[in-house]
């Protein structure tokens, strides 16, 4: 997270090594550090809803800052990386206390299942057909997976799609 963060703060004009301290701790202690005025705010990345921040948000009074697409577009210019960020949005049901039923603009990192063309076909094709018929059930330990959705897995840029997860994508398209 610390990688996406400083990307953050330097499209947003701050330098990380100067204007902030930051604190190396995750998601579990975040939070409580928060509240007990040991940081000032902290960035994180997994999916909706995170524990830990539903926790927080009904507990006490926060606020999600957004990452709005002008930030995210400075992100995509630059070389690099950070061209394949995406704007996305929080939706508004994700944090109902802090979100007050507004969604919240963000950014988007993809998370990627990768392997190599030598992958056997029929093999990656079952793969990925248990990983979308098991999301909701791998996603009660690894949240990233609840974001599986077929609309948007085949968008691997800058990576191809393996013709295996292809053969899926077309068996259960509409």
């Amino acid at each position: 997270m610390r990688l996406v963060a400083d990307r953050l703060l330097k499209a947003a004009g701050l330098d990380p090594a100067d204007d902030i301290t930051p604190v190396p701790v995750g998601i579990d202690t975040m939070p409580v550090r928060l509240t007990q005025g040991q940081l000032d705010a902290f960035f994180w990345s997994g999916g909706l809803p995170t524990a830990a921040v539903q926790e927080l948000s009904e507990r006490f009074d926060i606020r999600l800052v957004p990452l709005e697409a002008d930030l995210v577009a400075k992100l995509q210019a630059a070389t690099g990386p950070t061209r394949f960020y995406r704007s996305a949005m929080m939706p508004a049901d994700a944090y109902p206390e802090a979100q007050q039923g507004q969604s919240v603009p963000t950014v988007a990192v993809a998370n990627l299942l990768v392997t190599t063309d030598r992958t056997d076909a029929a093999m990656t094709e079952a793969f990925t057909r248990t990983v979308i018929n098991s999301r909701d059930r791998i996603g009660r330990e690894v949240h990233a997976a609840q974001l599986v959705d077929l609309r948007t897995a085949i968008y691997t840029d800058p990576l191809d799609v393996h013709e295996g997860a292809k053969d899926y994508y077309r068996s259960v398209k509409p």
